[in-house]
């Protein structure tokens, strides 16, 4: 009767630390909580400039591309934020092409032979003032991207926004918690949220590599700002949030599993998704055009 008990007694034991391993405690708890407080201020901001380039490690003037973009966001400081899609270009194969990649070039007719990859679109608004075509080819003086850039972020915000993320390293379950605050009125009923997943650091090819030596490695090339997924997975253009007037507060809380690695939609190319190399930007949008605003992420590793 005694080794029974005894046996028993140890099965419980071994079931409470299996479960005790699997959820977490109340102190874990409260440290995601506090990581995942969120303050955004009420006070009228000037605007945060998305940088979103079009790009493909086979571009031949990609580094290029990557090199003014750098430029712009140490000219701008944490008032600019770069986001790289990868997309598959005239001929161009790329190693980092994901659905979404193809998506938003199809929608802004990128790769039509309007444009000369790399090109850039600047919180999607027109400088040009052709119908269409709103982002700026390399091929334009680089004063015109610094001037683009500059008028962005010299523009008066509708809303502010803010956000902090928590990835738990065991289960690689990644949280964001984001706030909205309107400080005016803006447009239409809607505007879209949108969370999204950006890389650092993936080392890889890259054509014209010696036009961009800062991310040159030996023989490999440091790939910055690669577009890896959206959190919002019912529509790529965002979350519908509303109402958008002065005084709202728009509160959201989205969960992402975070994959080993990351495989383009091409050539089945796979990189590790490495846990400190990965970034979160938010910002709103009007549907797929304007960008009102934008940020990172502060992001809790625990």
């Amino acid at each position: 009767m005694k080794k029974t008990f005894r046996i028993l007694g140890l099965a419980l034991v071994v079931t409470g630390l299996l479960f005790s391993g699997c959820k977490k405690t109340e102190d874990e708890e409260e440290e995601e909580d506090l990581a995942l407080e969120v303050e955004v201020s009420q006070t009228a901001s000037k605007m945060t400039l998305l940088y979103e380039q079009f790009t493909g490690n086979r571009v031949t003037k990609g580094a290029l591309g990557h090199k003014y973009a750098n430029e712009v966001c140490e000219a701008l400081g944490d008032k600019a934020i770069v986001i790289n899609y990868h997309i598959y270009g005239n001929n161009y194969a790329d190693a980092y092409t994901t659905d979404f990649c193809s998506t938003i070039n199809s929608q802004f007719n990128v790769d039509n032979g309007r444009y000369n990859l790399p090109t850039v679109m600047f919180n999607r608004r027109d400088f040009r003032g052709l119908e269409g075509k709103i982002a700026l080819d390399l091929d334009e003086d680089q004063n015109t991207y610094m001037n683009a850039a500059e008028f962005i972020v010299e523009e008066d915000a509708v809303a502010n926004v803010a956000a902090s993320a928590v990835i738990d390293r065991e289960t690689r379950e990644l949280t964001v918690h984001a706030k909205v605050y309107y400080t005016a009125n803006g447009k239409g009923s809607t505007n879209r949220l949108n969370v999204l997943l950006i890389q650092n650091n993936v080392m890889g090819e890259q054509t014209g590599a010696e036009d961009n030596p800062a991310q040159v490695v030996g023989t490999q090339y440091r790939h910055m700002s690669m577009f890896r997924d959206y959190l919002y997975k019912k529509d790529y253009w965002g979350e519908p949030i509303s109402p958008v007037k002065a005084g709202t507060t728009i509160d959201k809380t989205y969960t992402y599993n975070i994959p080993a690695s990351y495989t383009d939609t091409r050539n089945n190319n796979s990189e590790p998704a490495v846990l400190e190399d990965l970034e979160v930007v938010v910002y709103v949008s009007e549907y797929r055009g304007n960008v009102i605003n934008a940020c990172k992420a502060k992001i809790t590793i625990l």
